[in-house]
């Protein structure tokens, strides 16, 4: 019965394309907002965070917030695959850094918020919120 049943298994496997495997992450997953990033990627992040906030609050005090003004900031200061989504009047963005994710706001009302953590349950880095 127990053979019968690994076989069934590895069948539903084989025709779902599926695989069983194991992983690892320096980066705890969890439900969005409760990821945790360690504390040596926090710091090696820190200048990357320092020159995100200061192209944001550039863009911001200029009126020059758009995704793709977001997303160059985000970029030229190290972030990569960088998401971005408007969400009321607040524009939303997420991209992979060293060992997690920078994610954070730019809201109409002159408000930048920018913080590290780990990967979404997903894999990405652009926030709900």
């Amino acid at each position: 019965m127990r053979r019968r049943a690994a076989s069934a298994l590895a069948i539903a496997l084989v025709l779902t394309g599926g695989a069983v495997s194991g992983c690892s992450a320096s980066v705890d997953i969890d439900a969005p907002g409760t990821e945790l990033m360690d504390q040596a990627h926090q710091v090696a992040n820190e200048a990357l965070v320092a020159a995100a906030t200061t192209g944001l609050q550039a863009l911001q005090a200029a009126g020059g917030v758009t995704e793709d003004a977001v997303r160059g900031v985000l970029e030229k200061a190290g972030a990569a695959d960088v998401e971005t989504r408007v969400a009321g009047d607040s524009l939303l963005f997420g991209a992979g850094v060293s060992g997690g994710c920078v994610y954070g706001s730019v809201g109409a009302s002159g408000t930048v918020s920018i913080d590290l953590g780990g990967v979404n349950a997903d894999g990405g880095c652009l926030r709900e919120e």
